[in-house]
């Protein structure tokens, strides 16, 4: 009885921890844009040696607007990624079609997603609350083919694709330390560099 009671008080603070991992923040405007994540894959912290490159790309000295190129990635040259960002130019717009209550949304409501980040995971904004590392698996993507696939239980769906970039910091075997293009998504139109797709995928 004594162990079972042990258990149970075990369930409840790792259920309490989780809970305050997910606390979601209160705000009253739409955030600022451009969003920036600059804890984005990799990783804030998290090195990743000898990541192969597939396809010759751009190397630029920053992954602002205005910058320049300082060199270029050959297939077949390893890299060592340093850091990751994740740029939102504009957020995608959901439309709540049932009702949401853990997030206490109605049919009629609009979420902003600035972020997807895997297993239906987002960053996202709605009604005054900024939601970070929340899930979202509910929701259809605008082609209808993908995000929810569970029937009765979707509940929202994308109407309008926003504007995304993702970049790597990476450092050559030269020496040379650049900024490279992940992706880019602009209202659904997708280009990738073909290098870093399954690095940000797990």
């Amino acid at each position: 009885m004594r162990a079972m009671r042990m258990r149970f008080g075990l369930f409840l603070l790792l259920a309490t921890i989780a809970t305050a991992q997910q606390t979601p923040t209160v705000t009253s405007t739409e955030p600022k844009l451009p969003v920036i994540d600059d804890k984005a894959c990799p990783g804030k912290g998290r090195v990743v040696p000898n990541w192969k490159i597939e396809r010759n790309s751009p190397l630029y000295f920053s992954w602002q607007d205005g910058r320049s190129q300082i060199g270029a990635l050959k297939a077949g040259e390893k890299v060592t990624v340093l850091a990751g960002v994740h740029i939102t130019r504009e957020p995608d717009k959901i439309l709540v079609m049932k009702p949401m209550p853990a997030i206490n949304l109605k049919p009629g409501d609009i979420i902003l997603r600035y972020e997807s980040l895997g297993e239906g995971d987002a960053n996202f904004w709605a009604k005054g609350v900024w939601y970070e590392e929340h899930s979202l698996w509910t929701t259809v993507e605008k082609d209808g083919k993908r995000g929810c696939g569970a029937g009765e239980v979707c509940d929202s769906k994308v109407i309008e694709d926003g504007i995304h970039e993702r970049w790597v910091h990476v450092k050559t075997n030269t020496g040379l330390m650049g900024w490279a293009l992940v992706f880019k998504d602009t209202r659904g139109a997708y280009r990738g560099s073909g290098n870093f797709g399954s690095l940000c995928a797990g």
